[in-house]
């Protein structure tokens, strides 16, 4: 019988918690060491989830090994650095979104995993969720013809509500571009992804409203992509009374819709060569309503199966360079063509 895959996770705070932990366990993965350089909680988190080994230093962690796998849950300053650690001492590395903080720490990352051949995932959750899944299915299959139209919303009430003693998010050194590199950077690449197109201009407006930071709590943008197709972006921390999370792409022959609550159906509307207009609804209720388990279980499967990245370095890339260049085009109040 194979041996679970031995992970360790760098980082002890909520993402480690409702995603990781839990996703390794139902992947089957054995998490066997677990660091975190502040948190009161980490001795009685590692009990637990019955973690054997929990350390406050991570390159403790990684010299003493013990495991073939890491998960860095760390802020995205930290991402680059971590990554390129583990992956230079043989260690597969799933890093949260996003990558990294500058494009060029992206490259160091991908460059440092292809010269020891290991994975390198990057953890874009919202490409696993059932209902992205079968919208993804349903416009490459084209019977909705080609995209013309994209808009994307995700808005919640702000990151201490998800996690009060993460005060990070909120400082330019440690989280870098406020709620377009929280919360824009999911459905940015969600639109690539979707559309199978890359983002070639961007145009951003950005706002500061209530949280205390420097960085915008709020944004818009105004998207192009390579073939033709046009993208709006809402996303806030300051969204009552609850949250929104929703996508619709306006197609030649139809319009998709996947409904705000993750746990909804997706449903489709397209017009038959009669002229008549057919709704399809895909029921896509599951247990993994942020594609939270989805996705740290493509990166066990590939890590134990010897296959590629699901979300390689230069996805990661891509949606990092699509947020840059939002964030220079709300600073420079211009559109921002990239590269």
């Amino acid at each position: 019988m194979t041996e679970p895959l031995r992970v360790a996770i760098i980082g002890a705070g909520k993402i480690a918690q409702m995603a990781h932990l839990p996703g390794y366990a139902r992947a089957g993965a054995q998490v066997v060491a677990l660091c975190d350089n502040s948190s009161p909680q980490l001795e009685s988190l590692a009990a637990e989830q019955h973690v054997q080994r929990y350390y406050r230093d991570w390159r403790q962690m990684l010299e003493e090994g013990g495991f073939s796998a890491v998960s860095i849950c760390t802020p995205p300053a930290y991402h680059c650095e971590m990554a390129v650690e583990a992956v230079r001492r043989g260690y597969h590395v799933l890093v949260e979104k996003p990558m990294a903080v500058h494009l060029e720490e992206c490259e160091r990352m991908e460059t440092a995993a292809a010269r020891a051949g290991v994975v390198l995932m990057v953890s874009h959750n919202q490409r696993f969720m059932a209902p992205h899944v079968v919208a993804r299915e349903t416009l490459q299959s084209g019977v909705l013809g080609r995209p013309y139209l994209v808009h994307a919303t995700f808005c919640h009430g702000g990151p201490e509500r998800w996690s009060p003693t993460q005060q990070w998010y909120f400082k330019p050194d440690l989280a870098g571009q406020g709620v377009l590199a929280d919360l824009g950077i999911h459905k940015l690449d969600l639109m690539r992804w979707l559309l199978g197109q890359e983002i070639v201009e961007v145009a951003a407006m950005g706002a500061t409203f209530e949280k205390a930071t420097t960085l915008p709590d709020s944004a818009i943008c105004a998207i192009r992509f390579a073939d033709g197709a046009l993208g709006t972006l809402q996303v806030s921390w300051v969204y009552r009374p609850d949250w929104e999370n929703s996508i619709m792409v306006q197609c030649e022959s139809g319009t998709l819709r996947v409904a705000t609550e993750p746990t909804e159906p997706l449903v489709v509307h397209r017009v038959s060569r009669e002229g008549g207009e057919i709704e399809t609804t895909h029921r896509c209720i599951n247990d993994d309503p942020s594609g939270w388990y989805g996705a740290v279980r493509a990166f066990v499967q590939a890590v134990c199966q010897g296959d590629p990245s699901p979300v390689p370095a230069s996805e990661g890339r891509a949606a990092l360079a699509a947020v840059l260049a939002a964030w220079e085009a709300m600073r420079q109040h211009t559109v921002v063509r990239l590269a």
